[in-house]
């Protein structure tokens, strides 16, 4: 029947058959890349993905990351990656960013944001990491450690940064943060540690973050806060250190409830550095 057709009667036939198989070969050239990547460690393109985003945005003066040019980051043993042992999927995957004090330069990527089984991330201590923190680092829910004290990142805190479920700490003293407190903090129902003084955060506290339960350690110190002192703060039932000296606070007053936190040990206010109790 086919050798009786004229080419007219085939084209249409032909158009087909090249479509399927210029589909067939993109599908096995996906499919032997997931191979090889699953032989190697990691079996997720977007986490190699993110990890090549995230170097190009940073120099590298020392030449730290130099073996992240090659092969498996998980395999290959990639400076500052961690990865999980096997997972029920079959793959490995990036649980630490450990990228402290290697005197890296640059900005942090938004495709930090696709490290979606990372539990720590840590640029503590490079001193010139420059840019916002990425809004994207939101999307992380897997995530319990931010630690970013000792840059030079500006900009103010994304709202998204509000909506992280496992969050424990949050540390970035030392950097140039401006704007206010996101209200959104307050979802962040199981973080301990709040460490953000030394910035340029203003406004008032919000009250709202009173309703933090978990919340030990909050450091808001040498900021440029303003407005009173939440009275509601008297209610958080875990909090042990309350630093909010150096800012522009309306007053010397401080909320008669703190007088009921019978776990605070330290309370830091207007330069007075209202003593330890015990």
């Amino acid at each position: 029947m086919w050798k009786s057709m004229s080419e007219e009667e085939k084209a249409p036939y032909e158009v087909k058959s090249g479509q399927r198989k210029v589909e067939y070969e993109k599908q096995m050239k996906a499919y032997n890349k997931k191979q090889e990547n699953s032989a190697n460690g990691i079996g997720d393109d977007h986490e190699v993905d993110a990890l090549q985003a995230i170097r190009r945005k940073l120099k590298d003066p020392r030449k730290n990351l130099r073996n992240w040019r090659k092969g498996d980051p998980c395999v290959s043993n990639w400076t500052g990656v961690i990865c999980t042992m096997p997972q029920p999927d079959g793959f490995l995957h990036i649980q630490e960013l450990r990228m402290l004090n290697l005197n890296l330069t640059g900005k942090l990527a938004p495709k930090l944001g696709q490290l979606s089984n990372l539990t720590v991330l840590n640029f503590m201590w490079n001193h010139n990491i420059t840019g916002s923190i990425p809004k994207e680092i939101g999307n992380i829910k897997s995530l319990k450690f931010l630690l970013l004290s000792g840059n030079q990142l500006t900009g103010p805190l994304a709202d998204k940064l509000g909506f992280l479920p496992n969050f424990l700490m949050f540390q970035v003293d030392l950097n140039q943060i401006t704007g206010s407190l996101p209200k959104s903090f307050v979802n962040l129902i199981s973080c301990k540690h709040f460490h953000m003084n030394n910035n340029s955060i203003s406004g008032q506290i919000p009250s709202e973050l009173s309703s933090m339960p978990a919340l030990i350690h909050f450091l808001l110190d040498n900021n440029n806060l303003m407005g009173n002192l939440p009275p509601e703060f008297s209610q958080m039932p875990k909090l042990r250190i309350l630093q909010l000296d150096n800012n522009n606070f309306g007053g010397t007053e401080i909320p008669a409830s703190y007088g009921n936190m019978s776990n605070l040990v330290k309370l830091n206010h207007l330069n007075m550095g209202i003593g330890a109790r015990k």
